[in-house]
């Protein structure tokens, strides 16, 4: 088993490094800084994958793009004993689901499209202010959740929290985050796992 992990500086990408350390699989970690002056990815990413985005994971011969697909293939194949991913008959695997798939789905676009809009110039228009509505309903969404559950998988640590890390990271420097104890409390907990500072220390 040869895995390497493709990782591209202040992206997604560190949910993968810390789903890794987590599990504690044998990886390298190939680094790529974003331009200066495009924020974008380094061309060099073309020559993995078409697309040129990260995270990229290679096993062996095998190429795989977009997180919530490489972490799903880690966990088939390598979380056998199913410590961070639960069985389907578990009762809290429909929160578990739900959770690895909204990291990059509906609460995740309107904190993705703000920032898009700040660098393309566009604040203050109609759009920005209907996605702040639906930031602050996802923040409430969160925070409700984290209330009733330890974690976002239901009561045991999962990769669903790996891979929500990113957001919430994000949403902490929200003004809103400081209403969201639970939210904070969740955050403060991972923040003490030796994996979770191990991600710190490869680099996000």
């Amino acid at each position: 088993m040869t895995l390497k992990l493709h990782h591209l500086n202040a992206s997604r990408s560190q949910r993968l490094v810390w789903l890794l350390e987590e599990m504690q699989l044998p990886h390298e970690i190939i680094h790529y800084t974003r331009s200066t002056e495009t924020n974008l990815a380094p061309d060099t990413l073309l020559k993995i994958h078409p697309l040129g985005k990260s995270p990229l994971l290679e096993d062996d011969a095998l190429v795989i793009a977009e997180t919530g697909a490489i972490a799903e293939y880690l966990l088939a194949k390598y979380d056998t004993e199913h410590k961070f991913h639960p069985t389907s008959s578990n009762p809290d695997y429909a929160k578990y689901i739900e959770w690895v798939h909204a990291a990059e789905g509906a609460p995740f676009l309107p904190f993705l499209l703000v920032v898009y809009m700040r660098v393309a110039n566009a604040e203050g228009s109609p759009l920005e202010a209907r996605l702040i509505e639906e930031q602050m309903k996802v923040i409430g969404f969160i925070e409700n959740h984290l209330r009733d559950n330890a974690y976002f998988g239901g009561a045991n640590f999962s990769a669903a929290d790996c891979l929500m890390g990113f957001n919430i990271q994000n949403m902490s420097m929200h003004p809103a985050f400081d209403k969201s104890g639970a939210t904070a409390a969740w955050l403060e907990k991972v923040k003490q796992r030796s994996a979770y500072q191990r991600m710190l220390a490869v680099g996000i």
